[in-house]
């Protein structure tokens, strides 16, 4: 078996929760390698996580997008990149039924972004290991004994097992049409230190560290795998060095428990009575009743879990209680369904809790809303945008109810050559119906569709937009 020596890896996600444990893991054993980390620090990341290794020469961090492509090329180049171990995603399957449309973006795009970058410096990418989740595979059937291996059949339930599969396809087909040296791996879920407690067993150490319920979708009957972080870790480390191009990897467990078995361990551990401290609550859209892998192909390149269950839930539950500010306020990960946390809006959410008594970083821009006790709430909050769909005023819509916003106006701009036409919707933000639609025709040369344009993006009361909202508050009433 050919061991692979990498010289300069690019980590995308690396302030996140598996990757900041790999980036250090890399860091503290490969002197001799140059780590890049990029990550744009997004609700679930936290530099605190590679603490370990900002001291250390051979690690660099970058803040950045992996949708950005500039940046991406630049990186490449720069710091000649050898090795690509591609972490950086939306992975919180509760979000994805709130905003799907992000997973897309980071998910899907994202990594298209990576591939093609690669196929523009040709030979240097000597790997490209793509982090892909068990969830891809879709429900493992409840009595069969041997787990999905890696030529099963991909069958995503939900809207993040399918970006995830989509971005998989992207990757094979670099791999094939272009000759890129990909590898994926598959993996079942992952606890530990430094993880963002949206997921299970973070959420229910917090809660249980609080004296609050553990909220149980369902009935908790469904059977995820969990490995401990330092084992993944070492896991990667071993793909790195030992896994073959073109080849897939499941990295997995055979020791399964249900979601109702974990919440009891806990309460056996913070020494609570079940029975009053496990609650059920409604569960998802669709929630997969079992993942469970085949693991052969990892023991077969010398990796297998190190870490009990028993050992590596007290680790953790050790953990959060000697860092409890490692994150600051998560009270909106706490609940059932965490799905607002990356919808249009969370903005404002998190305004909300800050203004409840957990500031942030005094250097960071603040978030203002207004205060619905000692101000009057606005009547219009306008738009100024290219023609939405319905799915888009829908969302638009929430977010000016949450505000405390009678009507969401919508200003919209559709050009075809030579001529544009605007138009401009009052929508009720308690109810669905419209209260009013204004579609003047108007024609202009290029120049003057690219002056509206900007001037509806930039909200910018021209002349024919004034006439319009003044027409639209008459007819509202306001």
């Amino acid at each position: 078996m050919s061991t692979y020596t990498p010289k300069n890896i690019l980590v995308t996600g690396a302030a996140g929760f598996i990757a900041s444990h790999v980036a250090n893991r890399l860091v503290r054993n490969y002197p001799e390698y140059k780590i890049i980390v990029l990550d744009k620090l997004d609700y679930c990341s936290n530099l605190k996580n590679l603490l370990p290794s900002n001291s250390s020469p051979n690690f660099k961090f970058v803040k950045g997008d992996i949708g950005s492509a500039d940046l991406v090329n630049y990186l490449l180049i720069t710091e000649n990149i050898d090795t690509i171990m591609h972490f950086a995603a939306q992975t919180h399957v509760d979000n994805s039924f709130g905003n799907s449309f992000e997973f897309t973006k980071n998910n899907i795009y994202g990594t298209h972004v990576l591939l093609e970058a690669c196929k523009v410096t040709g030979s240097q990418i000597r790997r490209f290991i793509h982090v892909s989740t068990d969830e891809v595979y879709g429900e493992t059937d409840e009595d069969a004994v041997v787990g999905n291996h890696e030529a099963s059949q991909l069958l995503p339930m939900n809207p993040y097992s399918a970006t995830k599969a989509g971005a998989e396809m992207l990757v094979m087909a670099y791999g094939r049409s272009y000759g890129l040296p990909v590898i994926t791996t598959r993996g079942n879920n992952v606890y530990g230190p430094n993880q963002f407690p949206e997921k299970l067993i973070p959420k229910f150490i917090l809660l249980a560290m609080r004296g609050q319920t553990l909220p149980i979708h369902g009935d908790g009957s469904n059977v995820p795998s969990y490995l401990y972080c330092e084992d993944v870790a070492k896991a990667f480390e071993v793909v790195l060095h030992k896994g073959e191009v073109g080849h897939v990897y499941n990295i997995g467990t055979k020791k399964e428990r249900r979601v109702i078995d974990v919440a009891q361990d806990l309460c056996k551990l913070f020494n609570m009575d079940a029975d009053k401290s496990i609650e059920f609550v409604e569960n998802r859209p669709f929630n997969d009743q079992r993942y469970f892998l085949d693991d052969e192909k990892m023991k077969n390149i010398g990796w297998a879990e190190r870490t009990t269950w028993e050992e590596g839930l007290r680790k953790t539950m050790e953990w959060y209680i000697s860092n409890p500010d490692w994150w600051r306020d998560v009270s909106g990960a706490l609940i059932p369904h965490p799905r607002m946390l990356m919808m249009p809006g969370g903005a404002e959410r998190v305004s909300e809790q800050s203004e409840s008594g957990l500031s942030g970083n005094d250097n960071k821009p603040k978030l203002l809303v207004p205060d619905a006790k000692n101000s009057a709430s606005p009547k219009f909050l306008i738009y100024a945008t290219p023609r939405h769909g319905g799915s888009g005023r829908t969302m638009r819509t929430l977010r000016c109810r949450r505000r405390g916003c009678r009507f969401a106006m919508f200003l919209w701009l559709r050009t075809t050559i030579g001529s544009s036409t605007c138009g401009l919707r009052l929508q009720p933000t308690g109810g669905t119906a419209r209260m009013g639609r204004y579609t003047p025709g108007m024609s202009a040369g290029r120049d003057g569709n690219a002056s509206r344009l900007a001037d509806f993006r930039a909200c910018t009361p021209t002349p024919s937009a004034y006439r319009l909202v003044c027409r639209l508050r008459r007819t509202a009433g306001g």
